[in-house]
């Protein structure tokens, strides 16, 4: 039984590959950025971020809804993101696709809601663009394969927004541990407490809270252990088999708050992951620790101080413990990047290298994301069976 389709395998050897520029005929130092989804997060950040780089500019803005939803503050209509950034508006991705526009633009960022991604995401590979896709890269395994496979002959970059793959300590984890520096790895002891309570607790938070098309339940797994899976399978390239999940609910929004699996890999290695989603104050916590035949590598610390700023650094530090005692320290701690009032995470900006035809390390690819939907489709379907299930198996 496949548990991950062969195109999945291919796309590593692409990480780190010269991506090609939408117009190599001409030199390009402003890259055009389409936005799909103008609701929370790209209110909050892509979009002001995307304006107040220098190398981007926003070719269109892509959103149905003239009131786009945002969870916290208030959201801006349509006419007043395009009166503020100057960029068309269109009702959908086929409108963009049927304008001029469409032949001016250099990359997508999918931001809209998880049911959405699929569609837009294969359009926009067949459009010949660049995609970054809001974690997770969809919720339907199936969809998941499909974009991978898509994404093995795409000549342009894909990758999912897990910004946290996309720091500095998190290259030099995966250097380590893909070096053999641990080993071969055997087991994952991974865990991500936040302080999202007034996210996953609020009934009219739906697209966090309730689930859609093929999921099994929504809640912190989906919203918040994509970040850990994506950051475990880029550092150990482990491949998900099966999990065994217990899960706690919220009694007002029906969400999971609370999460405890086992993810058994392909190579035998396991995975103990553990999320929490109500913990008091202003950071996250986060504890990672990788095992290996030959040592222990771990990264733990505070991730955020609020949502809009940036990490901790002081909080923690990347070691690597050997049984020959060649032991490594790295001081510094950083996980996702949620700081506003930048020209955007490391991510983005490396999404918009890509798109101006520089190489960039694709630290969050299709496999990458495809590892983590299939890992958390698994754990819902685990929690509401009672048994462990295997991850679904590749069309």
């Amino acid at each position: 039984r496949k548990h991950v389709a062969p195109a999945v395998s291919q796309m590593a050897q692409k990480r780190s590959a010269e991506v090609e520029s939408a117009s190599p005929k001409r030199s390009k130092t402003v890259a055009r950025i389409a936005l799909c989804g103008a609701g929370w997060w790209a209110q909050g950040w892509h979009l002001p971020q995307l304006h107040r780089n220098p190398k981007s500019e926003i070719a269109a803005i892509v959103e149905p809804n003239p009131v786009p939803k945002c969870i916290e503050g208030e959201s801006k209509t349509t006419d007043e993101l395009h009166e503020l950034y100057g960029a068309p508006i269109f009702q959908s991705i086929d409108e963009l696709l049927a304008s001029d526009v469409a032949k001016t633009v250099d990359g997508v960022v999918i931001s809209s809601n998880h049911a959405s991604h699929h569609e837009i995401g294969m359009k926009a590979m067949k459009a010949g663009w660049h995609v970054m896709m809001e974690k997770p890269m969809t919720t339907d395994p199936l969809q998941a394969y499909e974009l991978t496979k898509a994404a093995a002959s795409h000549n342009k970059l894909f990758m999912v927004n897990n910004s946290a793959n996309f720091r500095e300590q998190s290259k030099r984890a995966h250097d380590l541990v893909m070096g053999g520096k641990v080993g071969e790895v055997k087991h994952v002891s991974c865990a991500l407490f936040s302080p999202l309570k007034w996210i996953f607790d609020n009934p009219a938070n739906v697209g966090w809270v309730k689930p859609t098309g093929s999921m099994t339940g929504n809640g912190f797994a989906w919203g918040q252990l994509s970040h850990t899976f994506a950051w475990v399978f880029l550092v150990t390239g482990l491949t998900p088999k099966s999990a065994f999940c217990h899960m706690g609910y919220s009694e007002k929004s029906g969400a999971d708050m609370y999460n405890s699996a086992t993810v058994r890999c392909t190579s035998g290695a396991t995975i103990s992951v553990q999320g929490v989603g109500d913990i008091p104050g202003g950071n996250k916590k986060v504890d990672n620790k990788i095992f290996g035949t030959e040592g222990l590598l771990t990264y733990s610390g505070d991730a955020v101080e609020s949502v809009g700023t940036d990490a901790m650094p002081a909080s923690g530090a990347l070691v690597l413990h050997r049984h020959d005692n060649e032991n490594q320290s790295y001081p510094g701690f950083q996980f996702e990047n949620l700081d506003k009032s930048s020209n955007g995470p490391e991510s983005l900006q490396a999404f918009i290298e890509a798109c101006l035809g520089k190489r960039i390390f694709n630290a969050a690819d299709s496999e990458v994301g495809c590892k983590a939907v299939l890992a958390i489709d698994a754990m819902y379907r685990s929690a509401k069976s009672g048994k462990e299930e295997e991850v679904a198996a590749a069309p």
